[in-house]
């Protein structure tokens, strides 16, 4: 099982301006290639994933917002990068915490 705990951390640091960040989000996809992995985070690894949705439902205490799908859809793909990080070229493991790094930078 990956370690998400400093994705939790993070998520409950994240930034006020990654809100304004989210909402000028139109798509967040996952790579073609990396469906695979995803399948498998979202079968072996709901709670995980679960964790880290929950420290960022706690930090913008806001769940059913349009913008959260965002910051969802970076945690999922941080996880993947956890789940993954062994095997993945370093270019997939930049890829997939793009988003995730762009939120908490958000200024």
């Amino acid at each position: 099982m990956p370690d998400v705990g400093d994705l939790i951390a993070e998520a409950a640091q994240m930034p006020d301006a990654s809100v304004r960040f989210a909402q000028g989000v139109s798509n967040v996809w996952t790579p073609e290639h990396l469906v695979a992995l995803r399948d498998i985070v979202r079968r072996e690894h709901t709670q995980q994933l679960r964790l880290v949705h929950a420290a960022l439902d706690r930090r913008f205490e806001q769940p059913n917002v349009n913008w959260m799908g965002v910051f969802r859809a970076a945690a999922e793909m941080a996880v993947m990068e956890r789940v993954g990080h062994e095997e993945l070229p370093v270019e997939d493991r930049n890829l997939l915490l793009q988003l995730w790094r762009a939120l908490l930078a958000a200024t």
